[in-house]
């Protein structure tokens, strides 16, 4: 029982310090709000000009039918994704919410990214308290759910970079199974197994479902990578975004994709249009998806029929 009681005094201890960090971080990231936007803006539209320029990219070099499937076939089984991911968050918290509330609260999650500040993880922090999760319960399932999904990117990446015969990849297979060990013991312990288990297989089919949008987003530009070579540049997406310092990864995650080209023998230029097109992508696809799903919810709510 003392273990117990030990277990959750950790729990809300330690929910308390990602609170407290998450609140100093915005503190400091609005107070230069605008030069950070600003920042990342010059830094993305350069890199972008520069990136088409080197690589002599016109309007005739764009394939149409890969950006056609990016576009219309995984932009909407992302936002899916993403809704499916909330669902499983709130039942690991003993709550619900519905897949449709899910659909439109995950679509502002993904703009909310566009603030330079953690703006998706608040959304989701504060869509599970609505929901009836206790807050540090809520800030620590969000925190640990985003451990996981780096770590098994930083996995996917150590493994790619293994297959390139990279020095470092061994480090990064290591760093990303003990982080995937430790957040799934911490699920386990907290949320129970089933829902541990239901947590990783959705995680590792998003690590799937962003190694195929890369892949389709070089295909737009011409180019064919096998698909294990994607994964440094999914970790380049994710570790941009979880900088939660410059609006939605744009610019950084580009410029981490450009450094790690290399390592894969691809040009940089190629990777930061690449994952430019597959960020931007999923901005459009949230937008649409928030303009569709919410005016129905509001609709519903005035009506009655939904209870929020």
């Amino acid at each position: 029982m003392d273990a117990v009681l030990m277990g959750h005094f950790i729990s809300n201890y330690l929910g308390a310090k990602a609170a407290s960090v998450f609140d100093r971080l915005n503190a400091v990231v609005r107070r230069f709000a605008p030069q950070i936007l600003i920042g990342a803006l010059i830094i993305f539209l350069a890199g972008c000009f520069y990136s088409a320029s080197r690589m002599g990219l016109n309007a005739d070099s764009i394939k149409i039918g890969p950006l056609a499937v990016l576009v219309m076939v995984f932009g909407p089984l992302s936002v899916l994704y993403a809704a499916l991911g909330l669902v499983l968050l709130a039942k690991s918290a003993d709550t619900s919410i519905p897949l449709r509330r899910a659909v439109a609260i995950s679509a502002s999650a993904t703009l909310a990214e566009i603030l330079p500040m953690p703006g998706g993880a608040i959304v989701r922090t504060g869509a599970l308290i609505a929901s009836g999760a206790p807050p540090m319960r809520s800030t620590l399932l969000v925190l640990v759910t985003a451990i996981l999904w780096i770590s098994l990117a930083t996995l996917g990446c150590g493994l790619a970079l293994f297959s390139n015969e990279v020095a470092v990849a061994p480090l990064l297979i290591a760093l990303g199974g003990g982080g995937m060990a430790l957040t799934l013991a911490w699920l386990i312990r907290s949320a129970g197994s089933a829902n541990a288990c239901w947590t990783l297989g959705h995680r590792l089919a998003g690590m799937l479902l962003l190694a195929l949008r890369l892949k389709l987003a070089f295909l737009v530009l011409g180019l064919s990578v096998p698909l294990l070579d994607t994964f440094p540049f999914a970790l380049a997406i994710i570790a941009g975004s979880a900088a939660g310092v410059v609006p939605a990864g744009l610019g950084l995650s580009e410029a981490l994709a450009a450094l790690l080209a290399g390592s894969v023998a691809i040009p940089s230029a190629f990777a930061f249009l690449a994952v430019a097109i597959d960020r931007l992508m999923c901005l459009g696809t949230s937008a649409l998806a928030t303009l569709i799903v919410l005016p129905r919810r509001i609709n519903s709510i005035t009506d009655g029929t939904v209870n929020s």
